[in-house]
């Protein structure tokens, strides 16, 4: 009975990581569609920058003409630390009659999940405010050198004094997809150059879900008599994300440059272990896992500050 009572721990492992691995990997994760998502090489921090665009080609009249390029602003995420645990007795697992085992790494999973996608969402929630930087429990998770938040009026480069605005207050509607998706097609570059920006996705709150649907889905032109088809139809992908918490607020997207410019770090990926007391018969487990997240550029998107 002793050597039972001391090693029950390990006994009910194996099922609680399988029950928790399935349920944290089943979880809902907008974070995976719109981030990319990486596994940085051994380091408390990752530093990101860039170097400016080259200017146009030039006519060649015998010498080859050299270009110059700026520096870019510099980007630093530092990972930071989460974990969560509970604790079993010797006695519940004996007389567990109601499936609490079960739920109990279920829930662990969930809230790791959970975790996530609300830190995910944070850079959108806090897309008009702030300075580039991001701050979790007093760590420094994100600081863009830029000193801007991600949709602004005031986006500056080292290159020139020029300034671009990616944030307006339109409400959403076909309409407002449409010339917000042309603003976005003249984001320039460090040299005032186009940037190549294509809007492809819409970004949302769950309250705005069916007017984006409408848009985007609708055959014929939205909210008119008239029979004339709808330009949006299957031009834009739909991400509904039911963190946001502004329930007026959206974005247009590049999707393809997204995933180029908004970063999440697993530094050390989901982990879940145990350990047990001989002397109490208690069984403890615990989740851990460190990230790091935020964006290097703002050229992706254009927010609607919508009041």
């Amino acid at each position: 009975m002793n050597q039972v009572s001391e090693n029950f721990g390990d006994l009910i492992t194996p099922g609680f990581t399988k029950i928790f691995n399935n349920q944290y990997e089943e979880a809902p994760k907008m974070k995976n569609i719109l981030y990319n998502v990486q596994e940085p090489a051994a380091s408390s921090d990752v530093k990101d920058s860039s170097v400016g665009a080259f200017g146009d080609m030039q006519p060649f009249s015998g010498t080859i003409s050299y270009d110059d390029v700026y520096q870019g602003y510099d980007v630093t995420y530092t990972h930071v630390e989460f974990a969560k645990g509970f604790k079993v007795g010797r006695k519940l697992f004996d007389d567990d009659l109601y499936n609490i085992m079960n739920r109990k790494p279920a829930g662990l999973a969930l809230s790791a999940a959970r975790t996530e996608e609300k830190y995910a969402a944070s850079p959108f929630n806090g897309a008009f405010t702030g300075s580039g930087v991001i701050t979790v429990a007093g760590t420094t998770v994100l600081n863009n050198t830029e000193g801007i938040s991600l949709c602004a009026s005031g986006h500056t480069t080292e290159a020139s004094d020029d300034t671009q605005a990616n944030a307006g207050t339109t409400a959403l509607s076909s309409t407002a997809v449409e010339a917000t998706r042309i603003l976005m097609t003249q984001f320039k570059n460090d040299r005032g150059d186009l940037a190549g920006v294509a809007p492809d996705m819409i970004l949302a709150p769950r309250n705005l879900e069916e007017t984006a649907w409408e848009i985007i889905a609708s055959k014929g032109k939205v909210d008119t008599a008239d029979n004339n088809a709808n330009f949006h139809e299957g031009k834009y992908k739909l991400a509904i994300w039911d963190y946001l918490s502004d329930s007026n607020n959206w974005f247009l997207i590049d999707s393809r440059m997204m995933k180029m410019f908004l970063q999440w770090f697993d530094r050390v990926p989901v982990e879940f272990f145990k350990d047990k007391d001989f002397d109490t018969l208690i069984a403890s487990f615990a989740a851990y896992q460190r990230y790091s997240f935020g964006f290097s550029d703002w050229r992706w998107v254009y927010g609607m500050a919508v009041s």
